[in-house]
């Protein structure tokens, strides 16, 4: 782009030099009329270099604008995307922490009734080994009474004596004793045995309906978890449908934002190569009107010889006096130096060097406005 910019501002200094290098070869004066059409042309040529570069100026920002937009949309969508996942995982989290903590309190619950369980059954063990040894010992106490008994009364017999039959009694009397309290221990070592199997039957009940209720609980949460899990998915679906649907509309906002910034390039270039078809057109015009006059005038001279010539000076500073009455007074100063220029042949040159030295600034004009085009 900067490029073709670059080789049509030089196309245009070009024809330029060259305009004015027929015009001094020639030797003859330029018109107020010619001159305004010139600081018309360049005046236009200027304004529109200018707009063009004002419409470059817009077509960039606006490219500018849809870039950003574009951006601005697209992390957006990243934003909602990542918030998405981040919520998805927090619930999830949350509800499988939730279903952890029930059931792991309730497995807490399971061991606590199993290690009771356990104590139970070994205390169970215990009193159940106690009332047997219990039993034996009645069953002992009570074969030692009999003995004692039988010898007593063979003691009474075979002695015949009071004293000794007395001491036999007292003595079965006491074994009676022992027997009849070794028997209640084992009565209530029963009772104790019976007890703890009762408390082991409830235990393994309790047992049983805490790992169901823990087994309940676990099932439950990793239902609601499953729920959590599909509701969790169907928002980041939406989230991220949501987030296709903006980075969509940037999309479509991006390609309308290049489409204008196209259209301001064509519209600037087509600006310009107006403006620079104008100049062309209008220096080839001054370049055949110059070759015209200069070839007319080199055949009078020939043909008719000073008198002609002379005639030729004369008629042609008639026309510019009549011209003269029709320009401003902006433009009489460069008239009457295309007059002296025309009454003398001898500084033809300098005549025309001074007619053509106001169009110095305006071909400065256009070369910075092609150069301002050029920079933006």
């Amino acid at each position: 782009m900067a490029m073709m910019m670059t080789g049509r501002v030089l196309l245009v200094c070009a024809l330029c030099v060259l305009w004015c290098g027929a015009s001094d070869g020639a030797s003859i004066g330029v018109s107020g009329k010619d001159h305004n059409n010139l600081n018309e042309l360049f005046s236009s040529a200027a304004a529109k270099a200018e707009l063009a570069k004002t419409v470059a100026a817009k077509a960039t920002a606006a490219a500018a604008a849809a870039a950003k937009a574009k951006s601005a949309a697209e992390a957006a969508a990243t934003k909602a995307k990542a918030a998405a996942a981040a919520a998805k995982e927090a619930e999830g989290a949350a509800k499988a922490k939730e279903a952890g903590g029930a059931a792991e309190a309730e497995s807490e619950l399971a061991k606590t009734a199993a290690a009771k369980a356990k104590s139970a059954a070994e205390a169970a063990a215990k009193a159940k080994s106690a009332a047997a040894a219990a039993e034996s010992v009645a069953k002992t106490a009570a074969a030692a009474t009999t003995e004692a008994k039988a010898a007593a009364a063979e003691a009474a017999a075979e002695a015949g004596g009071a004293a000794e039959a007395a001491e036999a009694a007292n003595a079965a009397a006491e074994a009676e004793k022992k027997a009849t309290a070794s028997a209640e221990a084992a009565a209530k070592a029963k009772s104790a045995a019976a007890a703890a199997e009762t408390a082991v039957a409830e235990t393994k009940t309790a047992t049983a309906e805490a790992a169901e209720a823990a087994a309940e609980t676990a099932a439950k949460a990793a239902a609601e978890a499953a729920t959590a899990t599909e509701i969790a998915k169907a928002a980041a679906e939406k989230a991220a449908a949501a987030a296709a649907v903006e980075a969509e509309k940037a999309k479509t906002a991006a390609a309308a934002e290049s489409e204008k910034e196209k259209a301001a390039e064509a519209e600037a270039l087509r600006y310009t190569a107006v403006g620079e078809d104008k100049v062309k057109r209008k220096l080839h015009d001054q370049d055949n009107s110059a070759e015209h006059h200069s070839e007319e005038k080199r055949e009078l001279l020939q043909e008719e010889g000073p008198e002609r010539q002379e005639k030729e000076h004369q008629h042609q500073q008639h026309e510019h006096s009549a011209e003269n009455g029709e320009e401003s007074a902006k433009d009489k100063s460069a008239l009457r130096t295309n007059a002296t220029a025309i009454t003398d042949d001898s500084d033809g040159s300098t005549a025309v060097s001074h007619a053509t030295s106001p169009l110095l600034p305006l071909l400065l004009v256009a070369c910075a406005a092609a150069a301002a085009v050029v920079a933006a």
